[in-house]
């Protein structure tokens, strides 16, 4: 593959676009290596894999949508040199559209409908689910950790005593301690004590205390048992099921509801859901910690922002803020 982007780059006349370019290029592989768990194939790239590269550039290393337009307009360009030479049929990124520059706020869910996929995780009828699930949301929808924080935490990570969680490695490998809610801290204990550590805490400096905390079913051994570790397109996969989940019974209870309005706000919030990914619970968490009357700074310290400034999109209104003022408005 390096030999093909090396050609495609010699095509370009200035120093500066081969760069990005191959800044561009090299940034993608290593994604697609790393989600699919093998070598760069041009012959089974699809446009699912570009949509979700966007996702995880917006998402998990929250980029800004001017950075992640210049990368797809790389891809579009090396796709159709790609088709050009013969070596692909089609230009896969051809139809994945730029993401709007104009400011808008994260999207994020309200509070009904982040209570809706927890109580979905609770109507999980497999236990082991039910208990993983839970932890996996104490730590996305209470503690605001992005998807590849959560996959990182560590048993040793955990002090539910004090009601903490550290996360070692956080975007620039930064380090920072969160405070847990009462309810997070109350699934994590039942997960450890249940499920992941029934016999109790691993011995301090072990092995096993440096285990992932979350667990995942291991589909190349017999039985499919639970082994620690679980990846981050499980992770989108079972908050996007959870969700699915709750969006159906949002609508089941739209249906029964009498009152026209309320029937109206289940059923945006189920549609909400359809569309929704882990980062939403983060942007949900620092929305709720603002309107509840956190300052930036502590927002910014429990999501690890290095800048305010990047805190500061919370402010920004979303179409649900928009939405709210305008039922306000009235006439």
């Amino acid at each position: 593959m390096d030999a093909t982007i090396d050609r495609y780059v010699a095509t370009l006349r200035e120093p500066a676009s081969q760069r990005a370019a191959r800044a561009d290029l090299a940034t993608f592989v290593v994604w697609w290596e790393q989600q699919r768990g093998r070598a760069f194939d041009l012959s089974q790239l699809i446009a699912e894999d570009i949509t979700a590269w966007v996702r995880h550039r917006q998402d998990d290393e929250e980029r800004k949508p001017a950075t992640i337009n210049r990368g797809l307009s790389t891809l579009r360009r090396f796709g159709d040199w790609l088709v050009a030479e013969r070596l692909i049929n089609e230009n896969p990124a051809k139809g994945v559209h730029d993401l709007p520059l104009e400011a808008r706020g994260p999207r994020s869910l309200p509070d009904d409908a982040v209570d809706a996929v927890l109580r979905a995780v609770q109507a999980e009828e497999e236990k082991v689910l039910r208990l993983r699930d839970g932890a996996l949301l104490a730590l996305l929808a209470y503690a605001g950790l992005r998807s590849q924080e959560a996959c990182d935490v560590q048993l040793r990570d955990l002090d539910l005593d004090a009601g903490n969680v550290i996360v070692r490695r956080g975007k620039g490998r930064k380090t920072r301690r969160i405070p847990l809610h009462s309810d997070a801290v109350a699934l994590l204990r039942r997960y450890l004590r249940e499920l992941r550590s029934p016999d109790g805490t691993p011995a301090i400096g072990s092995d096993a205390e440096r285990e992932p905390l979350l667990v995942a079913q291991d589909r190349t051994k017999q039985g499919h048992p639970f082994v620690p570790g679980m990846s981050t397109r499980l992770v989108r996969h079972r908050i996007a099921v959870l969700c699915q989940q709750a969006a159906a019974q949002l609508r089941a209870a739209a249906k029964k509801e009498p009152r026209l309005e309320r029937a109206g706000q289940l059923t945006q919030m189920a549609t909400q859901l359809d569309a929704a990914s882990p980062h939403a619970l983060r942007h949900s968490l620092a929305r709720r910690m603002l309107r509840r009357g956190a300052d930036l700074s502590e927002v910014q310290r429990v999501l690890g922002h290095s800048r305010l400034s990047t805190t500061g999109i919370y402010t920004v209104p979303d179409d649900d803020d928009m939405r709210s003022a305008i039922d306000r408005a009235g006439i």
